[in-house]
């Protein structure tokens, strides 16, 4: 049956539920933070004691955990917000896909932080450099979601309200510019901006996910 255009564009315009956004999503997770293992090799026993080759792996551990808990965070955060909102419409739909494509593109830098952090030198640098960024860049996604929820606070379930959205949104820029100064540190002491990376990771986990409710006026 060939609908007439104003019932098309009316249906194409319609907020749609969030269901089926969040179950895709989640599952882009599962299968992003199961990858993340894989970047752990296999020691060669061959040429060496296991135990000392083990030891060796340890920038594949740490840049495992890092990312593990960076996906960690994210599904907590995007469970939390999603339980904020009863709709979504087409700029909130792009935000969520821009946060997954980060997701799915951390294994990347993952695996570049395993194999160049015990290099040290310029190459650790440059690895825990673009680690950073590709957190400020997560930190942008979420910004553009909540951009979409301020410009449109009928999307939000009662109680939260457009300068609810409008706060959160704040926050999200605050983490973009601290995930690029860590970047910056990370051409630096590679060390310490790691460990400020996760430090900022779970402070955004903790700050996105505490219950802040604001009433509309």
């Amino acid at each position: 049956m060939q609908y007439p255009d104003s019932v098309t564009a009316d249906l194409e315009a319609r907020p749609a539920d969030t269901t089926r956004v969040e179950t895709f999503s989640d599952g882009v997770m599962a299968i992003a933070i199961t990858l993340l293992v894989l970047e752990i090799r296999l020691p060669d026993t061959g040429t060496g004691d296991l135990f000392h080759q083990l030891v060796a792996l340890w920038p594949s551990y740490l840049a495992y955990a890092g990312s593990f808990l960076t996906i960690g965070v994210l599904w907590l955060c995007h469970h939390r917000f999603f339980g904020r909102i009863r709709r979504m419409d087409g700029l909130l739909h792009t935000g969520n896909l821009l946060l997954l494509l980060a997701v799915a593109f951390l294994p990347f830098p993952t695996a570049v932080l395993a194999h160049h952090l015990e290099d040290g030198g310029w190459n650790a640098r440059v690895a825990t450099a673009f680690y950073g960024v590709i957190g400020a860049l997560q930190a942008a996604t979420w910004f553009v979601m909540w951009v979409a929820l301020r410009r449109n606070p009928d999307l939000l379930e009662p109680g939260f309200d457009a300068e609810y959205a409008r706060r959160e949104a704040m926050q999200a820029i605050i983490g973009f510019v601290a995930f690029d100064a860590i970047a910056a540190i990370g051409l630096l002491v590679p060390v310490l901006a790691l460990v400020l990376y996760l430090a900022a990771v779970l402070g955004y986990g903790y700050s996105s996910t505490r219950t802040r409710v604001f009433s509309r006026g």
